[in-house]
């Protein structure tokens, strides 16, 4: 059965905001070390996850800053937050892999791991220009100069 919301959308739910992000992770898999990663079942944490991890628990930004910093409420970091902390911790004592991947984010104009590619958001920069809408990100291709 097809559902539609009052507003003529489908699906039950309003759609959901884009999370700003710096940039994408350098690396996106972790695991535990000396299991081959076949043997290891893996949980999902989504980009804008590793973001708000980053944001709170990494540079100790208080909860409202990096709201603010990811264009969110505080109340919805909160969830954001939760979940991501809940993963990692049911990763780190299972001995699970985890997988960052996925979500509903926008990237900054942050360069990713120094590489030559760039992906823009909309979001104002420092100097209060619009960047591009991100789609989806293009593979990385390595330009053999041993960067």
């Amino acid at each position: 059965m097809n559902m539609r919301s009052p507003r003529g959308g489908e699906g039950l739910g309003r759609r959901k905001k884009k999370r700003m992000v710096e940039a994408e992770p350098c690396a996106v898999f972790y695991k535990p070390q000396g299991i081959p990663m076949r043997e290891l079942e893996s949980l999902m944490l989504t980009v804008e996850g590793l973001e708000a991890l980053r944001l709170v628990d990494g540079e100790r930004m208080q909860q409202i800053e990096a709201a603010e910093r990811m264009g969110v409420s505080r109340p919805t970091l909160s969830r954001i937050l939760t979940e991501a902390r809940t993963t990692v911790a049911l990763a780190l004592s299972g001995g699970k892999a985890i997988r960052v991947d996925g979500g509903e984010y926008l990237l900054a104009s942050e360069t990713c791991c120094k590489r030559k590619h760039r992906r823009r958001c909309q979001m104002p920069t420092a100097t209060g220009q619009a960047a591009d809408k991100v789609t989806t990100p293009s593979p990385v291709e390595d330009d053999n100069t041993g960067e």
